[in-house]
């Protein structure tokens, strides 16, 4: 379930000269199709395994794995250097090798694309998500000229507000009109204009009231609202629907979940819910590492028995390259949603530039094709592709580049989640704030093989039972 009047973010470019993106998007949309066509149609009915629920359904793999599989995950063998930085995203850690940044820049033309995170207008990789069971997470701070604060204006309270004082002022025109003697029928013919304009946002406020009702999440510096809403045209599928937005240092923290009514009792039942994860959150320095049980997100923790179903794609660069996107993607095998990495690595690996578009324009050349091949994840065993091209002529060529790992986890269990990356170049031409081209290649490459190398299970205190061996 989206988050309430989310739509999916714009198809931003980010690999590259947008015609070179252009050719790598229309990659990536073919092989979407081709994957959902395989996923559908292929394998035998598993053998049926006591269900895992997610997202309200039966997650039955074939086969449950074995505790030594299980270990995996927590890569075993790793050994941190005592110098290295830590990060962490959803339930898992890995390595970094200098300061990075986490997308918080609010998208204020669109209010809608909230939950799409962003570290510019045209800096992103499309549908980042940030999910913790039925809420979906945004972390906002002001970026540039456009301040935290503006995520304010599109809350209820805020449109009420807004729409309250041009009320108030067209009154005060009205009163002025009132005292007009020189052309009394126009002064008429305004008041009587402001008055039915007066009228029609009168109304607008009451409807805003009608489907917003005041929220109070119960913490210092907090406000939200309540809403409901209907899927699918069908007026028994209603489902509650709680915001809570939370100001904490530098950072406005929006929470908003969602929760199928099934009794009247619903409403408040999802309140009470909801305000207990909320209490249970707190903030998050860079770097820090939480030791017990639960999900880290850019700034924030949430805690829990690791057993809440979860869904996270994020992006981070580094503050001295800030045309290289490191996306990482995990969460929990869904049924009806598993990740093809084979396939995903094998289009990474052949793509080809498209021809240049002008006579003068030189085409971009495949220096390195890499994969697909098979690499280390932590302990795991992933699937890599990835294609290098350079780009511009004489002094001014540069490299840009698109790698995809990718483990796909294991259905029906809650510590072998799926674990994508893909570390690709941003696209300047669409990107004003990049004003430097991406470092070579090999560079970004020894920062993805750090991540890759490090990427595992985050250690906890008590650990998951499914890491005790019987």
């Amino acid at each position: 379930m989206t988050p309430l009047n989310l739509h999916h973010s714009h198809d931003f470019e980010v690999f590259g000269k947008q015609k070179i993106n252009s050719g790598f998007h229309e990659a990536r949309f073919a092989l979407i199709a081709l994957i959902v066509t395989l996923s559908a149609g292929c394998g035998a009915k598993p053998v049926p395994v006591v269900p895992m629920q997610v997202d309200g359904e039966d997650a039955i793999p074939s086969r449950l794995p074995t505790v030594e599989q299980m270990l995996e995950v927590t890569a075993p063998n790793y050994k941190q250097s005592a110098s290295a930085k830590s990060e962490c995203l959803g339930r898992l850690i890995f390595e970094v090798v200098g300061e990075v940044h986490w997308p918080t820049y609010f998208i204020w033309q669109n209010s809608d694309l909230l939950f799409n995170r962003s570290f510019s207008p045209k800096v992103a990789d499309p549908g980042d998500i940030m999910r913790f069971g039925d809420t979906h997470i945004a972390v906002i701070a002001s970026v540039g000229t456009v301040k935290k604060e503006r995520v304010f204006e599109s809350t209820p309270s805020a449109r009420i507000a807004h729409l309250q004082t041009r009320i108030d002022e067209t009154r005060e025109y009205i009163q002025k009109q009132k005292k007009e003697i020189k052309n009394i029928e126009a002064a008429r013919e305004n008041i009587a204009e402001a008055e039915e304009w007066i009228g029609d946002r009168e109304k607008t406020i009451g409807e805003i009231r009608a489907e917003f009702e005041p929220f109070d999440p119960g913490l210092p510096a907090s406000q939200g609202y309540w809403t409901s809403t209907y899927y699918g045209n069908d007026e028994t599928n209603l489902y509650s629907v709680l915001r809570a937005y939370l100001t904490r240092g530098e950072y406005i923290y929006i929470f908003e979940s969602e929760e199928k009514m099934k009794t009247p009792s619903g409403k408040e039942a999802h309140k009470r819910n909801f305000s207990s994860m909320l209490a249970k959150f707190r903030t998050r320095a860079p770097n820090e590492i939480p030791t017990e049980p639960g999900v880290c997100f850019p700034y924030g923790f949430i805690p829990d028995d690791g057993r809440t179903v979860v869904e996270f794609k994020q992006s981070l660069r580094y503050s001295d390259a800030p045309g290289v996107l490191y996306t990482i993607e995990t969460g929990t095998v869904h049924p009806r949603r598993l990740k093809v990495t084979p396939l995903t690595a094998m289009a990474h690996a052949i793509i080809n530039p498209p021809p240049a578009g002008d006579k003068d324009e030189m085409q971009p050349v495949v220096t390195q094709r890499i994969g697909p091949r098979t690499v280390k994840m932590g302990g795991l065993g992933a699937l890599q592709g990835g294609t290098v091209l350079k780009a511009g002529t004489g002094s001014k060529q540069y490299e840009i580049y698109s790698v995809f790992s990718g483990y796909a986890g294991w259905l029906g269990t809650a510590v072998l989640p799926y674990i994508l990356v893909e570390m690709q170049t941003v696209n300047r031409e669409r990107a004003p704030e990049i004003t430097q081209n991406p470092p070579p290649f090999k560079q970004s490459m020894g920062r993805l093989d750090t991540m890759l190398r490090s990427m595992r299970w985050r250690p906890t205190t008590p650990p998951m039972s499914e890491f005790q061996r019987k």
